[in-house]
């Protein structure tokens, strides 16, 4: 596998991805829909830092975005107590593996790629979030070593395990 940072010209595979995770998602409200602002601010290097695993193919099977902007996290930052406003917070999300390729442990290699990244821009505190029931994403969250601080509802009605990954 080929990882590094997407930029546009892997937004039409990063749009293809997208839409193969939530066509197989067998619980849609695992996923949370991506709104317009977020969309718009993919390939935004001061919101967000997309990571990717690519095949031999060099077809897009697995991303991973870190999130350097509030409009993707204040609401759980909040829940979680934390001032973002004296805090350099960042989240781990839209965590995504293809069906064809999942089991081989990329999304915590894409994640732990992207606390390196944190790490390198002054992040304090990275954020994670995962439905209680996606086992899988809580799982990899947990081999980074991330503490479960807390379940909420975000964003109206999405159940959500917060975690805070380790430095």
């Amino acid at each position: 596998m080929n990882i590094r940072v997407l930029d546009k010209n892997d937004k039409a595979s990063l749009e293809q991805l997208i839409y193969t995770i939530e066509n197989a998602l067998p619980v849609p409200e695992w996923w949370i829909p991506i709104d317009d602002i977020e969309r718009s601010h993919f390939f935004d290097a001061d919101w967000t830092c997309f990571l990717g695993a690519f095949n031999d193919d060099n077809e897009l099977v697995a991303a991973s975005a870190l999130f350097f902007n509030e409009h993707e996290f204040a609401e759980e930052a909040e829940k979680l107590g934390l001032d973002i406003h004296s805090t350099n917070v960042a989240e781990v999300g839209r965590c995504m593996v293809h069906p064809d390729f999942r089991g081989h442990n990329l999304m915590c290699e894409l994640n732990k790629r992207l606390c390196s990244i944190a790490r390198n821009r002054g992040i304090d505190t990275i954020l994670a979030v995962a439905h209680p029931d996606n086992v899988a994403s809580n799982s990899s969250f947990r081999r980074l070593g991330a503490e479960l601080k807390a379940t909420a509802t975000v964003f109206g009605s999405y159940q959500r395990n917060m975690y805070i990954l380790p430095w």
